[in-house]
């Protein structure tokens, strides 16, 4: 059906089945060449090398990482030590007051 001839068996005299392989060939050949000509260098650079996939695909993670602690470290930190100043001047307080006592109220009359 695909070479339009129908058969029950067919074996290959004429050189027909051979033909069409060789135009089906020629032609995933071009397709291929279009398909390469069409892609930009950076997916052009996964294809040719596949090591450099997985190097890279390896190293983000960590690089990612790192980043987002470079970025976002130094905030934390001054918030988990600005956290860390109230509560020890509360206890500062508490520790200080406990000391006193606390005075009657004195009331006038008038």
């Amino acid at each position: 059906a695909a070479l339009k001839e129908e058969c029950c068996f067919y074996a290959d005299h004429t050189g027909l089945v051979r033909d069409s392989m060789a135009k089906l060939r020629e032609r995933l050949n071009q397709r291929q060449k279009l398909f390469e000509s069409t892609q930009g260098w950076f997916e052009g650079l996964f294809n040719r090398s596949p090591w450099f996939t997985t190097l890279i695909s390896t190293i983000m993670g960590p690089l990612i990482v790192l980043l987002m602690i470079l970025l976002f470290g130094p905030c934390i930190l001054n918030r988990l030590v600005q956290f860390v100043k109230d509560r020890i001047s509360v206890v500062q307080a508490l520790v200080l007051t406990q000391q006193y006592h606390q005075l009657k109220p004195i009331e006038y009359e008038p």
